[in-house]
């Protein structure tokens, strides 16, 4: 049985724990006292309603608006439990619609798998968290923004910001300046949708840049333990020096692995190889963005 924690990590900032058995992500809710913030609606209809269940065992108010971080499954398939006003960004708005009209049978996701139109890490997640979708809704936000959005929820506000990234081109974080927390979705991972993982320096390194400007004490990913500022500038100095020995080596993989334990000032992991991979797809395999 799926085991989630809600925790409480500012006074108005609560976050239910992720799980990885069927890749559900962490989900914020930030409580106010004319309104309470969903950050991300879970990936079903059981996610959500574990949500709900824990704040109310906690005593605390449902939802009264949602946002979406980006458009990927595990983050948006919960939203058909929740009412409410939906915020995300005017691409996560089409996307999402599109996703709505989707088949999402066995045969469809297996047929999509093998077009390159889906990826077999997902399908078989959706499979795992939802054996039966045949009552799946898909349900789009309803309040779509370009750049940014500002929620005053009573005592606290919330920033929902556009940031983009190599993982998703329409990723959105929520930063609540007030309690120093930002929840970033899934905005620093890698692209997943179009071959082998991949980072780009265009697509991380400003990114990187412009989360840390904030006043932040506490970075949520979306399927991790949070992040102190030092915790993620150290992350962000770590990527950067592997984008740039992938850049500065080019397609060389042996070069870069070779010289890698001495710009870093440690022997390298597996961790380390991956994210040497990731940049080396990005920075050699232009491709189009999009879905």
């Amino acid at each position: 049985m799926t085991q989630h924690v809600l925790s409480r990590i500012a006074p108005h900032v609560w976050w239910l724990s992720p799980d990885p058995t069927t890749d559900r992500p962490i989900l914020g809710v930030v409580i106010g006292a004319h309104g309470t913030l969903l950050i991300d609606a879970g990936n079903s209809s059981a996610h959500a309603h574990t949500l709900l269940g824990a704040l109310a065992r906690h005593g605390l108010p449902p939802p009264t608006f949602l946002m979406l971080t980006h458009w990927h499954w595990d983050h948006v398939f919960g939203a058909a439990t929740f009412d409410i006003p939906t915020f995300a960004h005017r691409e996560t708005r089409r996307i999402v619609s599109a996703m709505a009209h989707l088949d999402w049978s066995d045969a469809a996701l297996d047929r999509r798998v093998a077009e390159g139109t889906e990826i077999a890490f997902c399908r078989d997640m959706i499979k795992a968290e939802l054996p039966d979708r045949s009552d799946l809704i898909i349900r789009p936000p309803e309040i779509a923004f370009s750049a940014q959005v500002e929620l005053d929820l009573g005592g606290v506000t919330c920033q929902i910001v556009h940031v983009g990234g190599d993982h998703a081109p329409d990723a959105s974080v929520a930063y609540i300046p007030e309690e120093k927390v930002m929840f970033l979705g899934d905005c620093l991972g890698p692209d997943i949708y179009h071959g082998p993982a991949r980072y780009t320096p265009m697509g991380l390194f400003p990114l990187l840049d412009r989360l840390l400007e904030y006043d932040v004490e506490h970075y949520f990913q979306g399927h991790d333990l949070p992040l102190s500022k030092a915790q993620l500038a150290d992350e962000a100095n770590l990527l950067k020096t592997i984008g740039h020995a992938v850049e500065d080596q080019g397609q060389d993989r042996e070069a870069i692995l070779a010289m890698l334990p001495r710009v870093l000032g440690m022997a390298i992991t597996d961790e380390h190889r991956e994210i040497v991979d990731a940049f080396l797809a990005g920075c050699h395999m232009p491709l189009e963005r999009g879905q």
